[in-house]
């Protein structure tokens, strides 16, 4: 059973980067559906086996996050918006207890990360297929991404797949076939990043790919030869494609938006939001609803503004708690894992920076797999032989009344 429903939650993070694709008619997103299929089935299981793994100090402080959150709802200016995304939250919860107790090795955790640069390839391809239809979910600027997908979080989907697929090509436990598939990566998410005008991605997207040069290191001479032979020749193919576009374009333009612009109107908002925690400092305004608090109706586009208008300076010193937790657990990865999930988390936060991803599943999968990626190591230092199983200590019994 429970290799079924590890089976099922690689298909969900495989879902995961094009979720946006498709909206089912009173279910949601593809991932949606998945989620609830693989939520359903792992309770089930649960239930049938009577243990689950004991959860760990970041669990905790998530269940404590979403708890906050729901006390929000009672000083929400409106309560039954508020409690549409508290419902979102818990679905947030289970999904991060799932992976946590389902994946247990570094096997597992390698075939979650490599469905997630499967799923990216996907994503790329929606976002082509839009580009040949002449479909810009932009028309001032031809910026390009897959189904109604907003550019900006298509992009930074991309970028982050760009130090996982780097992390894995050069990974030895990696299959060859895939090595190669992961190395084909880096090309197509160029494509992918240039078709959506992002320019926050490009800046995440550039630090992928110095992680990206430096696990070459890890390669023989040759391979490393024939690797940057290729990603050459598949730079050559692809540059002249995304030239005329207007949307790579636009990429030139980050560091003029940086120095003298205002974001895409992103600082005037924000101004707003900071108005509207000065007079809500502690309990927030409500989760959901900063919207409320701007005159453009528009979400924060900035993760740490939105908790801290939103949950106020309680919630937000938890998701800090929450951040710290994760940062502390790959701070005693081996240098090679530390590494790369030090630049996973950094593009996260790059992305964090100017996007409302704080209830996303991308963000909840890395920080996730981050600390599982932690505990694998401290359990694979102490046991060099990597076994499925957990000891005793780390599951608990389950007693249902």
């Amino acid at each position: 059973m429970r290799k079924i429903v590890f089976g099922l939650s690689l298909i969900l993070i495989f879902t995961i980067p094009w979720e946006g694709a498709f909206h089912l008619p009173g279910l949601g997103t593809t991932a949606t559906v998945m989620g609830i299929i693989v939520g359903a089935c792992w309770l089930f299981m649960i239930v049938v086996a009577g243990q689950m793994r004991r959860p760990v100090l970041f669990l905790f402080a998530v269940a404590g996050f979403v708890a906050w959150v729901a006390l929000t709802t009672f000083w929400s200016p409106d309560p039954v918006e508020s409690l549409g995304s508290v419902y979102l939250w818990l679905q947030t919860l289970l999904f991060v207890y799932i992976l946590w107790d389902l994946y247990r090795t570094k096997a597992a955790l390698l075939a979650g990360l490599q469905a997630y640069v499967l799923g990216a390839y996907t994503a790329v391809g929606g976002a082509i297929l839009n580009y040949v239809q002449s479909n810009a979910f932009y028309t001032n600027d031809e910026r390009y991404s897959l189904g109604n997908t907003n550019p900006d979080g298509y992009g930074f989907i991309l970028a982050l797949g760009i130090p996982v697929a780097c992390y894995l090509a050069a990974s030895p436990e990696t299959p060859k076939v895939f090595r190669f598939i992961n190395y084909g990566y880096l090309p197509v998410a160029f494509l992918g990043v240039a078709l959506s005008g992002t320019r926050t991605a490009s800046v995440g997207a550039a630090i992928g790919l110095l992680y990206g040069l430096a696990t070459l290191t890890k390669l023989k001479t040759l391979t490393r030869v024939v690797v940057v032979v290729l990603l050459g020749v598949s730079l050559f193919v692809v540059l002249p494609i995304v030239q005329p576009l207007t949307s790579f374009q636009r990429l030139g333009t980050t560091g003029t938006e940086v120095t003298e612009g205002d974001l895409n109107g992103r600082t005037g908002q924000w101004a707003q939001g900071l108005r509207a925690f000065m007079e809500h400092p502690v309990l927030g305004v409500g989760t959901d609803m900063y919207r409320t608090v701007n005159t453009l109706n528009k979400t924060a586009h900035n993760s740490y503004l939105s908790v801290l208008v939103e949950e106020g300076l309680i919630g937000f010193t938890i998701f800090l708690a929450i951040l710290g937790i994760v940062a502390l657990h790959v701070l005693r990865l081996p240098k090679w894992d530390r590494n790369f999930w030090l630049t996973s988390l950094l593009v996260w936060a790059i992305g964090a920076s100017t996007l409302t991803w704080e209830h996303r599943k991308t963000t909840w999968l890395f920080l996730t797999f981050a600390v599982v990626a932690a505990v694998i190591g401290a359990r694979r230092s102490s046991a060099p032989n990597d076994v499925i199983d957990l000891t005793d200590d780390e599951l608990v019994e389950v007693r249902l009344a």
